[in-house]
């Protein structure tokens, strides 16, 4: 009989949500200080990805211990009782507050119009022609 090794999925997708998470406040940080319309796209992308790894976790988190009471009496007696705790309820609640930082980020990343920015900002929103005529 083989043994499915979800530890190592575990580990992996934590880590990866773990650096998408500090990439993706570092550049809430920094779209709150210089606030560009890509900057604020990038940082909603950034916290739509960690959502989806968290996502993921649960679910290997929900399939490990499926498998582990199916396959493995041994370590989870099929008539016992298992619940998951406030832990796996405070992980849903994070996957849903990334979401919705990612629509917000989303939602407020529209170009400012020139009339009401300063003068620097209007310049930077401007396209850049490279080969002219």
């Amino acid at each position: 009989m083989f043994q499915i090794d979800y530890t190592r999925t575990a580990i992996a997708f934590t880590l990866m949500a773990l650096f998408i998470m500090f990439i993706g406040h570092c550049f809430a940080f920094y779209a709150l200080r210089r606030p560009r319309y890509i900057i604020k796209r990038l940082a909603a992308l950034l916290h739509f990805m960690t959502a989806a790894c968290l996502l993921v976790l649960n679910e290997v988190f929900i399939k490990t211990v499926d498998h582990e009471k199916k396959s493995m009496p041994d370590r989870i007696p099929l008539e016992s009782d298992t619940r998951y705790g406030y832990s796996f309820i405070l992980s849903w609640i994070v996957f849903v507050l990334f979401i919705l930082a990612g629509l917000i980020f989303l939602f407020m990343s529209h170009k400012k119009k020139p009339e009401y920015t300063d003068g620097n900002e209007a310049i930077e929103d401007e396209p850049v022609e490279i080969f002219r005529r």
